[in-house]
């Protein structure tokens, strides 16, 4: 009998460690990928941009040098990711519509045929490239999409984590 209580309280004690893990990766997963459009802006006048040398989705190389006269936006993103499906196609269109302003997009999908595919049924035109030199690292990205506004010198105007409109961006642009 004593046995047979041990068994039931285990299995209770199980049960209950199952159910907390599933509400912990549950309230994870609705949190990242929540359509809410809550935006963590930051402001970093004076930090530089750090450089960077990859590919190209296409395979091309790549380099980012800020000694032009354009503003650079740099946003990291991935296929898989719900408010970067919002967000590429809105900044294909602020590329389209600004020719001052430079944008370009940091891919993080494990395979780049899933990013290939993204470009092509969403007709993105800015340059996206792979994340080979350990961008998301020198920029610091901790969850996408995650939004850099660079000025012509170099200089981070301000960070975004979170989804962007048309508006918000055309605010942002330095």
């Amino acid at each position: 009998m004593m046995n047979k209580k041990l068994i039931t309280v285990k299995s209770i004690y199980f049960i209950l460690i199952f159910c907390l893990f599933s509400f912990l990766i549950f309230f994870l997963f609705w949190n990242q990928f929540s359509s809410k459009e809550v935006n963590e802006i930051q402001s970093i006048r004076g930090e530089l941009a750090p450089t960077f040398i990859t590919k190209t989705i296409k395979g091309e190389e790549f380099s980012l040098q800020f000694n032009n006269s354009n503003a650079t936006i740099i946003t990291f993103w991935a296929s898989w990711c719900p408010p970067c499906r919002k967000e590429l196609p809105i900044l294909d269109e602020i590329s389209n519509e600004n020719t001052h302003v430079k944008i370009i997009g940091v891919n993080i999908d494990g395979d780049i045929r899933d990013a290939e595919k993204f470009i092509d049924q969403y007709n993105i035109s800015f340059i996206s490239v792979i994340d080979e030199d350990f961008i998301t690292i020198k920029y610091g990205v901790s969850k996408i999409p995650e939004t850099f506004f660079i000025d012509q010198n170099g200089q981070i105007i301000s960070r975004v984590s979170g989804n962007l409109t048309k508006d918000k961006i055309k605010n942002l642009i330095p």
